[in-house]
């Protein structure tokens, strides 16, 4: 059974996408057609191509968030680096829940970056959305730590 905070901390990851989706859809039109689809380490474009490009990373998003999804339902099909036993499954799979979920929050974010520097937000507003964005995650974590120092 998921827990409610892994299901929080999971829509987070997806409210993410759903944003900069809306972000992408409407202003599609108004991306030039050669776009930025690559940034290094430095947040410097590394890789250009055509528009369209957006949308396969939309795709692939939302294809890890599938994934990642189905392995918090399920996840006695991941890849675990210990034995998983009868006295430690429990605690291994609700590790690799709270993984999955805060990692659907990670990706989304970094494709978020992605497309708000394709659609020309500048570094300092892409930040500032990323921050915006962190928020409801600071705040779980903040409840997650109260409510387990509480009980």
């Amino acid at each position: 059974m998921v827990s409610k905070k892994i299901k929080y901390i999971y829509t987070i990851g997806l409210s993410v996408f759903l944003t900069y989706t809306c972000f992408l859809i409407k202003n599609y039109s108004k991306i030039a057609n050669t776009v930025v689809t690559h940034i290094d380490y430095s947040g410097n474009p590394d890789g250009y191509g055509e528009k369209y490009h957006l949308i396969v990373a939309l795709a692939v998003n939302a294809v890890l968030l599938i994934v990642m999804g189905l392995l918090i339902k399920n996840p006695k099909y991941a890849n675990y680096p210990v034995e998983i036993t009868d006295e430690n499954r429990n605690s291994v799979y609700e590790k690799m829940r709270y993984f999955m979920s805060f990692l659907s929050i990670v990706v989304s974010i970094i494709f978020s970056v992605m497309i708000y520097k394709a659609i020309g937000y500048k570094t300092n507003k892409v930040l500032l959305i990323s921050i915006s964005l962190c928020a409801p995650l600071l705040i779980v974590i903040l409840l997650f730590k109260t409510n387990k120092s509480v009980a």
